[in-house]
């Protein structure tokens, strides 16, 4: 009786615990259609979408440089004396040719003078001597030395010349003077700086461009100069040469351009900044608001058409080139065509149900944002 009264309490055990356990799975049953049929009931999200389409996108070259005067020189004197007279006054404009300073060449005159005199008395015997040659006492050896003397005597008095010119400085070019900080008496020596001499006219410009740009420059190009001096005005220019090497260490390529400057507002050493328009690129292009950045990747929702004009989002990674302030391009990961979440990233996932309100493209997206649309 009593094993009989045991087995009995055992089935019954086992009854009631298989009857929790179809109780258990009825409710999960139950649970899993209740939130299958709240999902099949929540709105769809609304999202802003954008077609991604190639454009033709503008490019532009920035390269920093200083400005040069076409011709540029320090001025100096190639003799030592003082300083006799100042003939310029600083920023005045010179004719190429025009005197500028004198040192003093008293001195040289006097030698001159008296270089002269001794070049005449050579010559004087020179020619008596060569009328006499038909005669018995002139010989040939008497006629080529007063030839030799006359000939010294021309050469002594194109060294006093000289002399006398190397203490005359004229201007090399047409240009416009530097500050002078000279007074006349000052001893000057051969080779010290008396001032500068610039032709503003046009200016020369080097900078240094990455070499992946090489194929895309070329003499001639137009090239536009930028300064915070004159913030508000543009100078034009072109290339005017492109270095036949590359930097050493840099390995970038150095570029001459030559810039207008009629009213001389350009500068020797200004710091300026190019501009060069490149040929236009074709990219493809998203709104940076399509782009979800999570950690060092970025990836963007790309939209899948479904029944009843839905859609269901796919996040794909991306690799993103230059980056505008409203458009970036995008490399690899996505193909013109395809349709992607343009506005309201944060609130798509890949089993919600998206409904579009509009493409970017067409409308604006402010105009897509006002509420009743």
């Amino acid at each position: 009786m009593q094993n009989q009264s045991g087995y009995r309490s055992t089935l019954f055990a086992i009854s009631d615990s298989l009857s929790v356990s179809l109780m258990q799975l009825l409710l999960s049953g139950l649970l899993l259609v209740s939130w299958q049929q709240a999902q099949a009931e929540k709105p769809p999200i609304a999202v802003i979408g954008y077609q991604v389409e190639k454009v033709s996108v503008d490019q532009q070259l920035n390269a920093l440089g200083s400005l040069q005067a076409q011709q540029s020189t320090q001025l100096a004197f190639g003799a030592s004396d003082i300083l006799q007279k100042i003939h310029v006054r600083s920023g005045q404009t010179v004719k190429q040719g025009e005197l500028l300073f004198e040192l003093n060449h008293s001195e040289q005159l006097a030698q001159l003078e008296q270089a002269r005199a001794i070049e005449k008395e050579a010559q004087n015997q020179y020619n008596r001597v060569k009328k006499g040659l038909s005669r018995t006492t002139v010989t040939q050896a008497l006629l080529d030395e007063r030839y030799r003397q006359w000939q010294t005597a021309i050469a002594q008095r194109k060294i006093y010349q000289q002399q006398i010119s190397d203490r005359k400085l004229y201007a090399p070019f047409d240009g416009e003077i530097g500050l002078i900080n000279l007074a006349i008496g000052k001893v000057v020596n051969s080779g010290d700086p008396l001032t500068t001499l610039d032709q503003l006219a046009t200016m020369k410009m080097n900078f240094l461009v990455p070499a992946d740009y090489l194929a895309e420059l070329s003499v001639g190009q137009s090239v536009e100069i930028y300064t915070s001096a004159y913030a508000d005005q543009l100078f034009q220019g072109q290339i005017n040469a492109i270095s036949a090497q590359l930097e050493a260490q840099s390995r970038m390529i150095q570029v001459q351009a030559l810039v207008d400057n009629p009213q001389k507002l350009l500068k020797t050493n200004m710091l300026v900044e190019a501009l060069i328009n490149l040929k236009q690129k074709q990219q493809l292009q998203v709104p940076n608001s399509a782009l979800l950045m999570l950690g060092d990747k970025v990836f963007i929702y790309r939209l899948k058409a479904q029944d009843n004009n839905l859609y269901k989002a796919e996040k794909v990674q991306v690799k993103v080139g230059d980056v505008g302030p409203v458009y970036s391009e995008i490399l690899s990961g996505i193909n013109a065509g395809d349709r992607v979440v343009s506005q309201g990233v944060m609130r798509v996932n890949s089993k919600a149900k998206i409904a579009l309100k509009g493409l970017q493209n067409d409308v604006s997206q402010a105009e897509l944002l006002k509420p009743g649309r």
